[in-house]
């Protein structure tokens, strides 16, 4: 019979393994659960600083975006306002060359005028005997 016996303490020690496990089931997948959430938490807070990083990154990104516009717009004023300028300058520098160029042709007259009278008088005094 001393294989009832031994059927009966394999029996007795399966059972009380079986109800250790079963005891001990819940609160070991608890435990792993618990270790496998703590993980996934850190990985999303790691996850959530990338985001919060890559936010800021694109706001600086926005922002100076914003400010390079508004300079480009005043460039691009200043250049216009310089253009208007400039052909305006051009304008008035040929008005004057206009009239300087007008005042020499006068003055060639003039001179002209002064020569042929200096020329009549010179012969008019060749003319006049002395």
């Amino acid at each position: 019979m001393p294989n009832v016996s031994e059927k009966i303490v394999n029996s007795v020690i399966i059972t009380m393994a079986a109800r250790l496990s079963m005891v001990l089931a819940i609160p070991t997948l608890t435990f792993l659960f618990w270790l496998y959430t703590g993980w996934q938490a850190e990985k999303f807070d790691k996850v959530q600083d990338q985001v919060e990083q890559t936010q800021k990154t694109a706001q600086q990104a926005s922002d100076q975006s914003i400010r390079l516009s508004e300079r480009l717009t005043t460039v691009e004023t200043k250049q216009a306002e310089a253009t208007v300028s400039n052909e305006r300058f051009q304008n008035a520098t040929l008005n004057r060359l206009d009239r300087v160029q007008d005042s020499i042709v006068g003055l060639s007259n003039t001179v002209a005028a002064l020569t042929a009278t200096l020329q009549a008088i010179v012969e008019d005094k060749r003319r006049r005997p002395p």
